[in-house]
């Protein structure tokens, strides 16, 4: 099972562009994979924004394929990670808690890449039975 999903390249862009299910809270550790699972969709990644309660270990800059990427926070991005690469639109992408279930990710996943959704993070990770609270 992929941990990354995007909605479909003709669905329109609804709330979020898809979802990503990372596999601890540690973001020193997650968001290089991310990067590195992003480069050949989106090429070269230039920021991150991540939801800082979501995270723990969060670093100011990580480096990922010989290149520093910065990494900013909001305390209320509402369970989301924003990729920017050049100038385009921000990716928006749901954080799917790692702790949650495999069938609960994968219905969070399968929901958020449903493309023109309008429904928020929070009501996708509800509908789908996974717990906003930090455990």
């Amino acid at each position: 099972m992929s941990r990354l999903r995007f909605a479909p390249g003709d669905a329109g862009r609804g709330v979020m562009d898809g979802g990503w299910w990372p596999r601890s809270r540690d973001a020193a550790a997650e968001l290089p994979e991310l990067v590195i699972a992003l480069v050949e969709r989106l090429g070269m990644v230039t920021r991150l924004t991540i939801d800082f309660d979501d995270w723990d270990h969060v670093p100011l800059r990580i480096t990922v394929l010989d290149r520093e990427i910065r990494v900013g926070w909001l305390p209320h991005l509402d369970r989301m990670v924003a990729v920017t690469c050049g100038r385009a639109e921000p990716v928006l992408l749901l954080v799917v808690p790692p702790e949650t279930t495999r069938s609960c990710a994968e219905e969070a996943l399968a929901k958020a890449a449903a493309g023109t959704g309008d429904a928020l993070p929070a009501e996708i990770l509800a509908s789908c039975d996974i717990s906003t609270a930090r455990p």
